[in-house]
């Protein structure tokens, strides 16, 4: 799981379609594929046999979607855990049998949020944190302000109200170790545990207890145990002006945590481009180090363990790099886009790509690229294809390659060498767990918004239902 930027306590954010289940269940297996939406006040569950089932008939719709969190399966998967009305004190949360989804269970109201552990689930209500395991809630903590759980369910992090971070074994409730003093929040990212003090715009950063950081700006990725972060080189004390706040953001660099120990890869920011690098096994790590007026690009060799350097923009704009064929694709100083290979800390082979570039990508072993200007869709192989002409957006799902364009107030969905013909009558469209959805006929009642939903199998257009409430849009099982 990547994440950005440090979130600090409990966010809820407002969403349209993104979370769900499915449908008629026969094994735990078959559950990964579930989706859900709503319809008048049923939240109804869908799978790709177009089997439908009603989870909840009482589904509240008056307060609309809050939660980037309204579904999740238990531990062992033989249970769907819902949100089944909003408040403005929290949320009412139910669970359902994978094999009696018509017998739904009250587990409590008010909740603000909610995290899976492996006997039951851990709740936060006001300032309290509960125990629940399908039959009854224990209080565990009371004035809690953050908290989180290990990856393996097995241990619960939480942080109180007066600073003082604790562990608790969930397999012993009574066994709890205090950890560290003055956190503000705690993180989590795959098996890691962040917890983090602010102290104006920097942050400082423990794992394990170990102090990473004490002048952190932000989490930058995570990948197989190691921890990615962007820190402040300088020796600002406070951000009071425009100068201080272009000194902060100007002079940092990139360091990796792994196996207990920092290590500073390079000055500037590491580039993660769009569908090209992963950290964990790419040869080379590209640099930005911005000067105030240029950026110097280097590279890092991962294997070799040496960085080194490009040159400035006047030379180079870095847009991605492609592990498997050596390749880097950059803006040069006459404005046009080439691709080079990198031969003895030089570029060789090069060769132009196009004049305006907004973006690179890499998707099943091939690289595409769109017009900044013309929002052209091209794929680059031997020779430049164009594909489509000022496009929205574009995804592939199972090697075929899908692509939006504007018909007025409309949206056009189609694809490339593929049988589907052309729909253009959409309202709105998503592509959720690989699955393309969308609605047309769109219409407004008592405030809310109504349309016809379709998905899309085997390139055929398949209608799901009728007037289903676009507000909730549709949904995927969040696991």
């Amino acid at each position: 799981m990547k994440k950005y930027l440090i979130t600090i306590g409990i966010i809820f954010i407002f969403i349209g379609a993104t979370i769900g289940f499915a449908s008629n269940i026969k094994t735990k297996d078959e559950a990964n594929n579930l989706f859900a939406y709503v319809k008048d006040n049923n939240l109804i569950l869908w799978n790709e046999n177009n089997d439908k089932i009603i989870l909840s008939s009482s589904f509240d719709t008056s307060n609309g979607p809050f939660s980037d969190s309204y579904f999740s399966y238990s531990y062992d998967k033989s249970k769907i855990i819902y949100l089944n009305k909003v408040t403005e004190k929290g949320f009412e949360l139910k669970y359902a049998d994978i094999n009696n989804l018509n017998n739904n269970t009250l587990i409590d109201t008010d909740i603000l949020s909610y995290q899976i552990v492996e006997n039951g689930l851990i709740y936060l209500k006001a300032t309290s944190l509960y125990y629940y395991d399908y039959h009854t809630k224990q209080e565990l903590l009371t004035d809690v302000k953050d908290y989180a759980v290990s990856k393996t369910k097995q241990e619960l992090y939480y942080l109180l109200e007066n600073g003082e971070a604790y562990c608790l074994e969930l397999t012993n409730l009574e066994n709890k170790t205090k950890i560290l003093s003055d956190i503000t929040g705690f993180d989590t990212y795959d098996d890691l545990i962040l917890a983090y003090q602010k102290k104006d715009n920097l942050y400082s950063f423990y794992i394990d207890n170990q102090l990473i950081s004490d002048k952190a700006l932000s989490v930058l990725d995570v990948q197989n145990g190691a921890f990615y972060f962007i820190q402040y080189e300088g020796n600002l004390t406070k951000v009071e002006t425009e100068a201080d706040l272009q000194e902060l953001n100007s002079n940092v660099a990139t360091y990796r945590y792994q196996n207990g120990s920092v290590t500073k890869l390079g000055d500037g920011i590491l580039s993660i481009a769009d569908g090209f690098t992963n950290v964990a096994s790419d040869e080379y790590l590209v640099f930005g180090k911005f000067n105030c007026q240029t950026f110097d690009i280097s590279l890092y060799n991962q294997k070799e363990d040496y960085t080194f350097s490009l040159g400035s923009t006047d030379e180079y704009n870095v847009y991605a790099y492609d592990d498997t064929t050596k390749t880097i694709y950059y803006q040069g100083k006459d404005g046009l886009f080439y691709q080079a290979n990198i031969d003895n800390k030089k570029l060789s082979n090069e060769k132009m790509i196009a004049e305006n570039v907004g973006l690179i990508a890499k998707r099943n072993g091939h690289i595409y690229y769109i017009e900044n200007t013309t929002a052209n869709l091209h794929l680059l192989q031997d020779q430049d294809i164009l594909i489509a002409e000022n496009i929205n957006d574009w995804f592939i799902i199972d090697n075929i390659l899908y692509y939006t364009k504007n018909n007025e107030d409309k949206t056009v969905l189609a694809c490339y060498q593929c049988n589907m013909p052309e729909i253009n009558n959409i309202d709105s469209l998503s592509n959720i767990n690989n699955q393309i959805f969308y609605f047309t006929d769109v219409y407004t009642k008592d405030n809310r918004l109504y349309g016809n939903l379709y998905t899309i199998i085997n390139d055929v257009s398949i209608l799901i239902d009728n007037d289903v409430t676009i507000n909730f849009g549709v949904t995927t099982l969040n696991q």
